[in-house]
């Protein structure tokens, strides 16, 4: 009889010495510990449900934790053998200690985890926010590996020429005609796998072709078709992204769930789960998922700067406070006054509904908001020195001095961050850095152009810094660049709210959210972004 499968909880890293501290001693291993594992197994359960009750706790006590499923014995191994569990610790530390390292590659999906005939969306947003949704990976150019050889026994001389036309106009891209093709052709042999693949490839790749162009409702049809023709890892991938699209982010955590369910260790599917659980401020969640897909291959800059950024905001807000108000939770120092925590409430509220007056709208509350004590701001958030407010998903305050002395302050960026959020629910994140930094300029104002003077200044001071030309973050220039930049983005948004009126921003924000954004911003306003740009 088969061993029976369980599913371990193991500890993989500490949120801080305190927790390390805290673990150990619960272990009891915290006095006889002469050298520390790089991973503890402390729980086999044969439910899921068990495991992750086991998880919950160790994650109480500050423990990074995940869990393994069951999995059959590598065929590279004897059977029987005892294989020490897999660990993260050593990678998750690292990660979190050390900076970027010169040379490493861009953030690299490797084609280990990319199997040919799987179309890919683009992965980065440029200055023109004309590429699509930031978490997808990279598209590939290998195209797909297409059976077209039918056993005899299982397919009529019709399957297999039905089969050959599908899959003719499937190298052509022409979707709907391949998918007809392949449809008929599996009628006719329905037990033909190589059949079935080819239909699931077309669909996969008409669905992401669909998704790319905005047709999100397309995408989501022909990805649940292709879903119910057999388990494929790119299929509850994209599928997924579409729902994501839909702005279902349940339905898009189910099918990467399910994927993961089929494909343990899928990296693309960790770090689509990691991307989600970091949207929705479950920061412990997302830096385990981030982890997983470092260990199954991800690896480069960008996801390390992520999994420190995780690391730097668990240690910092490991003792915090959660205050809730009807539209914000505030997370806070124990030590931070009651009176503070009021007053930054206050004027966030105020600035929720300076957002209501000026658009009609804000962001969906609740919104997280994070206090840290001033020193501490630059080192969690590694803002520039100028920077006095951060969104990253969730709004990033330094609170050192604050009192009725810099309401005025306090207020602008209040307004400046909440339109950040605003931005990037209603764009799903995918607005250029010009439109996000020009809104948010823009709704810092008591009265809209007030400041006209100063950014016409400011950008004549830097007439080298083009709003076609601007990075995809501000931080990343000097202050005197910075400025202009900002300067450039608040004159174009300024410019497009006298001419066409404040609900036309939303629009175009709707229409980016759906379609790469120099065809939305065409279909909007009625013109071509690059001749927009170069006034700018």
């Amino acid at each position: 009889m088969p061993p029976e499968e369980r599913y371990e909880v193991h500890i993989v890293g500490f949120a801080n010495d305190v927790a390390r501290a805290r673990v150990l001693e619960q272990l009891g291993l915290l006095e006889n510990l002469q050298r520390e594992p790089e991973c503890f197994v402390v729980a086999s359960c044969r439910f899921r449900d068990e495991a992750e009750q086991e998880q919950q706790r160790w994650r109480r006590l500050g423990a990074h934790v995940r869990i393994v499923a069951p999995a059959s014995p590598s065929p590279a191994e004897p059977l029987g053998k005892e294989t020490p569990p897999r660990s993260l610790a050593r990678a998750t530390l690292r990660a979190l200690a050390i900076g970027s390292l010169a040379g490493v590659a861009a953030w690299w999906l490797g084609e280990r985890a990319m199997p040919r005939g799987v179309w890919k969306l683009p992965g980065k947003v440029d200055a023109s926010g004309s590429l699509s949704h930031r978490a997808s990976p990279d598209r590939t150019s290998d195209p797909p590996v297409w059976a077209t050889t039918i056993p005899n026994d299982i397919h009529s001389d019709e399957a297999a020429r039905l089969n050959n036309e599908g899959v003719a106009a499937a190298e052509r891209k022409e979707w709907m005609a391949a998918a007809k093709h392949l449809r008929a052709a599996l009628r006719l042999a329905p037990a033909a796998t190589g059949i079935q693949r080819n239909l699931q490839q077309v669909l996969l790749g008409w669905g992401v072709d669909a998704l790319r162009s905005g047709d999100v409702g397309t995408a989501v049809d022909r990805l649940e078709e292709a879903r119910r023709l057999g388990p494929d890892a790119q299929v509850f991938l994209w599928l997924g992204y579409a729902f994501q699209q839909q702005g279902d982010l349940g339905k898009a955590q189910a099918a990467w769930e399910a994927g993961l369910e089929q494909f343990p260790e899928q990296p693309d599917l960790l770090l689509a789960l990691g991307e989600l659980w970091e949207q929705r401020d479950q920061r412990e969640k997302a830096l385990d998922y981030f982890s997983r897909a470092r260990a199954a291959g991800i690896d480069g800059p960008e996801l390390q700067r992520k999994m420190e950024r995780l690391g730097r905001e668990l240690d910092a807000e490991w003792e915090y406070l959660l205050t809730r108000s009807a539209r914000f939770d505030v997370r806070h120092p124990e030590s931070e006054p009651s009176r503070t925590i009021e007053f930054v409430l206050a004027n966030f509220e105020a600035a929720y509904d300076h957002l209501l007056q000026l658009l009609g709208v804000g962001p969906t509350p609740p919104i997280s908001v994070v206090l840290y004590p001033k020193e501490q701001f630059h080192a969690v958030t590694q803002s520039p020195d100028w920077a006095g407010g951060v969104f990253s998903g969730r709004i990033q305050l330094p609170v050192g001095g604050l009192n009725e002395g810099n309401r005025l302050q306090l207020q602008r960026v209040a307004r400046h961050e909440l339109a950040h959020a605003l931005v990037s629910e209603w764009s799903r994140r995918r607005a250029p850095a010009w439109l996000q930094e020009g809104m948010a300029m823009w709704c810092e104002d008591d009265h809209p152009g007030e400041r006209s003077d100063w950014a016409l200044s400011r950008r004549s001071a830097d007439p080298s810094i083009r709003l076609a030309d601007l990075p995809a973050s501000f931080a990343l220039l000097g202050p005197v660049e910075a400025e202009a930049a900002y300067a450039s983005s608040y004159l174009a948004v300024l410019h497009l709210a006298e001419h066409y009126g404040p609900r036309k921003l939303l629009e175009l924000l709707r229409a980016s959210a759906q379609q790469d954004f120099s065809t939305a911003f065409r279909e909007t306003f009625g013109q071509d972004l690059k001749d927009f740009a170069e006034a700018f």
